[in-house]
């Protein structure tokens, strides 16, 4: 999940540089909070069963943005550097 916690420390006090094989994972498999949270909170309310398994990057999902990585460039830390 991509936040402000990836790249700030200490309450936005200390900047964290990342490597670029980092970022470059993270912006392949990362994704922003509020995107996350459409996928997961309405089937968190559907959920009747005890120990229920949501998951948002399943093997397939993550599978598929490695594979579509060139084709599809994206950008979570442009605007902080």
């Amino acid at each position: 999940m991509i936040t402000d916690f990836i790249t700030h420390a200490n309450g936005d006090a200390t900047t964290i540089s990342l490597p670029e094989k980092t970022k470059k994972v993270y912006n392949i498999l990362g994704d922003y909070p509020e995107t996350i949270v459409n996928y997961v909170v309405p089937r968190m309310i559907r959920n009747k069963k005890n120990d229920g398994n949501i998951v948002w990057l399943t093997g397939r999902r993550a599978f598929f943005r490695f594979l579509t990585a060139g084709f599809r460039r994206r950008n979570f830390f442009s605007e902080t550097e």
